[in-house]
């Protein structure tokens, strides 16, 4: 019994001592100022922020015309682009932003494509080819393929990583 009543105190004190710091943790993640970056700095230090809260500002050059769930920003450098899926407060993205500049406020997620996936994603490319003769398709999908192939030995990764913005909120800048 009283091993009982011993285990129940010290759970009960360990609960009571811990509720306080997560709240204060909230608090300390609700009231960080997000400080908002370009396209070209978001990504040079993606790989640091994945699943971390980030602010992204960039000109958007497309939105999805189906379901308007998604919409691809670039920085000053063309050669990067970020996709942004809607999420909290986005509704969706109007065709009307294309060719305006937005700030995006979200999470940084990152989808990793092992070797084998890409392996598998150059069999299948291969066999398209075989099967209905799209050289031009097939050509540009190797050269993706490729490149991601280069992008992984250049960094010695094991995987390549396409990395996204879950967007919670929103602004249209001047």
């Amino acid at each position: 019994m009283r091993k009982i009543l011993f285990t129940t105190m010290v759970c009960s004190l360990l609960l009571a001592c811990n509720s306080p710091a997560k709240k204060s943790d909230k608090n300390k993640q609700s009231s960080t100022v997000l400080q908002s970056v370009s396209v070209d700095k978001l990504l040079a230090q993606a790989d640091e922020l994945v699943d971390q809260a980030i602010k992204v500002k960039g000109h958007v050059t497309h939105t999805c015309k189906h379901s308007g769930k998604r919409c691809f920003l670039v920085g000053d450098n063309e050669q990067f682009t970020i996709r942004v899926e809607a999420g909290g407060e986005i509704t969706g993205f109007n065709r009307d932003l294309v060719g305006n500049t937005i700030e995006v406020e979200g999470t940084l997620k990152a989808r990793r494509l092992s070797k084998e996936y890409i392996n598998q994603m150059e069999h299948e490319v291969q066999e398209k080819a075989k099967e209905d003769g799209t050289a031009e398709t097939c050509a540009t999908e190797m050269n993706n393929i490729n490149d991601m192939r280069a992008w992984m030995k250049a960094n010695n990764k094991d995987h390549y990583a396409i990395y996204f913005v879950e967007g919670v909120k929103y602004a249209v800048v001047e």
